[in-house]
């Protein structure tokens, strides 16, 4: 694992990170994302408190408190994020976004690999990062690193980000055949860097959930 990660810092990211900051703005997100405001944002994407942002979609979330459970429970259902928790305290943002990222390295791995087969290409490695400043990357060993926060994004925009990556494992540039072959497989591709370029502040803000509890919960001088 650190050994990919070395590999890609020095070997494709350090060499090649001023050229895409330039040529792909949407590869990379902010580097102080809690500073910004959205940039032309659509609104249903917008972070709030009570919701979380998934697959392109704001779920709802509710949280109830159980003393009859060890651990919290996290249910996605008819678009609303379900937790069950045994303690008030529980530090629901990182919660949600554990969970997140749990999803993302059960999800997108089969969806990585889907494409990959349609392509025609084949590669060695993935893994799903905790990473603010990219969306994803390639390295030149064929070793494919993304954001887990991707996840967060509508599935046609996930899809362009995994084709962005698998057609360097054709193309290891940004040359007018790697775009040709992404447009091949993602016909819609500049519209997914317009979108990315507008939510990145969404995708990569925190989320904001908290417990609230029932009225018969609260003390009376509340």
């Amino acid at each position: 694992m650190a050994d990919i990660d070395i590999e890609t810092t020095i070997s494709d990211v350090k060499l090649f990170i001023e050229k895409l900051k330039s040529d792909l703005p949407e590869v990379f997100s902010s580097e102080t994302p809690e500073e910004e405001k959205p940039q032309g944002a659509d609104s249903s994407c917008a972070p709030a408190a009570g919701k979380v942002l998934y697959r392109g979609k704001l779920l709802n979330c509710v949280v109830s408190l159980s003393d009859k459970i060890k651990e919290p429970i996290i249910i996605e259902e008819d678009e609303e994020l379900k937790i069950i928790i045994n303690d008030p305290a529980e530090n629901l943002p990182a919660l949600a976004e554990r969970w997140i990222r749990e999803q993302a390295k059960t999800i997108l791995p089969k969806r990585i690999k889907e494409i990959a087969d349609k392509m025609g290409v084949a590669f060695n490695n993935i893994v799903i990062k905790d990473q603010k400043t990219m969306w994803a990357s390639c390295s030149s060993k064929k070793n494919l690193n993304f954001s887990y926060r991707i996840l967060k994004t509508p599935q046609i925009v996930q899809d362009y980000l995994i084709v962005h990556e698998l057609a360097h494992l054709l193309h290891f540039n940004h040359g007018a055949e790697f775009w040709a072959t992404v447009e091949q497989y993602c016909p819609s591709y500049k519209e997914q860097r317009k979108w990315l370029n507008a939510n990145r502040y969404a995708v990569m803000a925190e989320t904001d959930i908290k417990y609230i509890p029932p009225k018969e919960d609260l003390p009376d001088n509340v």
